[in-house]
């Protein structure tokens, strides 16, 4: 801010001006705890309780792990951030020259030399023997639980013994550390560090002055921005770049909110129906009824239970008999059922819903948790492509955030490291998608357009421009126009009488068509132009404007009705006779 504020104070110097500042008020921010922030808890769930939930959920923990897995499936890779560098003034180009196009000096390509720890700490497995990878997975587990996932960077500080001050580090290995113990330390807006601080090589000694220097050390004391506590004593605190955290459904200043606490009541739901069915063909807590059989005679009825009893466990098949006789004549059989049937609790449907629900929340269709009773193939592309959608999402936080937080650590300036993309399309979309293109194209000719294929990431891409103007054909029949026809027809303007006559006289090659109407019916099912004669449609009777099936007269031929009904369409009205008549009048008054 000091830096910006300089900068602008030369303008103003150099342009001669004086300027007052004046600003928006800052928006005032909720007021946290100083010190240790303790993360948000929605309708008090615990986080051991988030991963309890997700662990013991089948359906959510399939939806976990294919998202853990796809998403990391093919790996990352190493990509330059340029295609050459110049030597002296370090003007990068996307393409490879040799000379520096600013300065005309010598251009390289990117330093290989800059991968060679990164990539050996990278394929090497951590203390814990986990890859780079695995440890990812676990990053991304503890996104969709929690939404906090933290990764520590163990660097290794080099000391300078004439000075007792670090010269320089390296990164020993990457692990990751547990939500559950992990906390922010920040100030009461919000910001990391600001409230406690540590000793560089010394993380013994803690302090709540800035200004103090570490007595066993003698370095000054630096903002403490996360602490892990777990363990025994005060726990592990770590410092600037040393923690990266990172939230995916709902970033703050501070920490995430856990998408499985919104799905608290679904996912409780679905285990509360696993542990019913269990309990139901397992343990058999309760009967699913009892028979109440009404007698007097108690002796004889259990006497009788154990007969049957004894017969059905020699024969499955064996039909028991039993007559019970009671003193008053009167005797009664009942069952009582105790539970209903999973088909009468809607067992299946209510849990395909919440399953339902669940794997939209995370964007994992149906298709990939192996079931395809929603549609045919069609159905199946379409799933496939949301699921795409949302991997594509989760690799994006990687690659924007993760990924280069460690290239930054690693001091690496010359290369990108990102992600391989996931796309696992469906073969019948992509052969859907060509022929809804090849469609697309077939229209777009028939239109005038002219077509040509753009095939630069695997699918069919067509680019389109216009047509020149085809000349007018001549009709069927007709001899091929003359140069002096040609530029003739080109000087008359279309007219509708022209149209409507259909043919024009030509003094030397008598009567022929005109251009305008040979457009007319160009392309079209109209019969063959006439070469001679005046057109059917009469131009001085514009009965009903021109509209009506009743301004067309027949120069021959016989009626197309039945002799017995005359063609009502050669008829005139009373009204329409005195307009023709009227017209006629004024046409002989003006000499028309």
């Amino acid at each position: 801010m000091t830096t910006e504020k300089k900068r602008i104070d030369r303008l103003f110097a150099a342009l001669g001006v004086d300027m007052e500042r004046h600003s928006t008020p800052t928006p005032e921010m909720p007021l946290f705890t100083s010190g240790v922030q303790e993360p948000p808890l929605l309708q008090g769930i615990t986080i051991p309780a988030l991963y309890a939930a997700a662990y013991e959920c089948l359906v959510l923990r399939s939806i976990l792990n294919h998202l853990a897995t796809e998403t990391f499936r093919k790996g990352y890779k190493w990509e330059p951030k340029f295609v050459s560098k110049c030597r002296e003034c370090e003007e990068t180009y996307n393409k490879e020259i040799k000379e520096c196009e600013k300065c005309g000096s010598e251009t390289r390509p990117a330093d290989k030399a800059q991968l060679e720890y990164a990539k050996a700490l990278l394929e090497s497995d951590n203390r814990m023997g986990q890859s780079f990878l695995e440890v990812l997975r676990e990053i991304e587990m503890d996104l969709n639980i929690v939404d906090d996932a933290y990764i520590i960077l163990t660097k290794e500080y080099f000391v300078d013994p004439a000075t007792g001050k670090p010269k320089f580090y390296r990164i020993k290995e990457i692990t990751r550390a547990d939500p559950i113990f992990m906390r922010i330390v920040a100030d009461k807006r919000g910001i990391r560090g600001g409230k406690q601080y540590t000793s560089l090589l010394d993380r013994s000694f803690r302090t709540s002055d800035p200004d103090e220097t570490c007595p066993k050390t003698g370095l000054p004391v630096i903002p403490i921005q996360f602490m892990n506590l777990a363990g025994v004593g005060a726990g592990q605190v770590y410092t600037e770049g040393e923690v990266i955290h990172i939230s995916k459904w709902s970033p703050s200043k501070l920490y995430g909110r856990s998408p499985v606490a919104t799905l608290w009541r679904q996912v409780n739901t679905l285990i509360a129906m696993d542990n019913y069915v269990y309990a139901a063909y397992q343990k058999r807590r309760m009967p699913r009824g009892v028979m109440v059989i009404k007698s007097s005679n108690l002796e004889t009825v259990e006497r009788t239970a154990r007969n049957i009893q004894e017969h059905l466990e020699r024969d499955p098949q064996y039909i028991p008999t039993i007559g019970v006789e009671t003193e008053s004549g009167r005797g009664g059989l009942e069952y009582v059922r105790m539970m209903d049937t999973l088909e009468e609790l809607q067992y299946i449907p209510i849990k395909d819903d919440i399953r339902q629900r669940i794997s939209s929340f995370f964007g994992v269709s149906n298709v990939f948790m192996n079931d395809v009773s929603g549609g045919g193939l069609n159905n199946e592309g379409m799933q496939i492509v949301v699921t795409n959608r949302a991997l594509a999402a989760s690799q994006n936080l990687y690659n924007d955030k993760l990924l280069p937080s460690i290239i930054q650590a690693l001091q690496i300036t010359e290369w990108d490291m990102s992600l391989q993309p996931h796309e696992e399309e469906d073969e019948i979309m992509t052969m859907r998608r060509d022929e809804m293109a090849i469609r697309n194209m077939m229209q777009m000719k028939q239109a005038g357009y002219e077509a040509s294929l753009r095939d630069d990431d695997g699918y069919l891409h067509f680019d389109y421009k216009e047509a020149p103007p085809a000349p007018p054909m001549p009709p069927e029949g007709a001899v091929a126009p003359t140069p002096v026809q040609k530029a003739m027809w080109d000087n008359i303007p279309p007219s509708m009488a022209d149209i409507l006559k259909r043919t024009t006289s030509d003094p030397i090659h008598g009567s022929v068509p005109i251009p305008a109407a040979v457009m007319t019916t160009l392309d079209t099912d109209l019969p063959p132009l006439r070469r001679d004669g005046d057109s059917q449609l009469n131009i001085h009777s514009r009965r009903s404007g021109g509209k009506s099936p009743t301004d067309v007269k027949r120069v021959s031929g016989e009626h197309h009705l039945s002799q017995t009904e005359p063609d009502k369409r050669d008829r005139a009205s009373t009204s329409e006779k005195n307009v023709d008549e009227r017209i006629n009048n004024m046409n002989r008054r003006y000499g028309l």
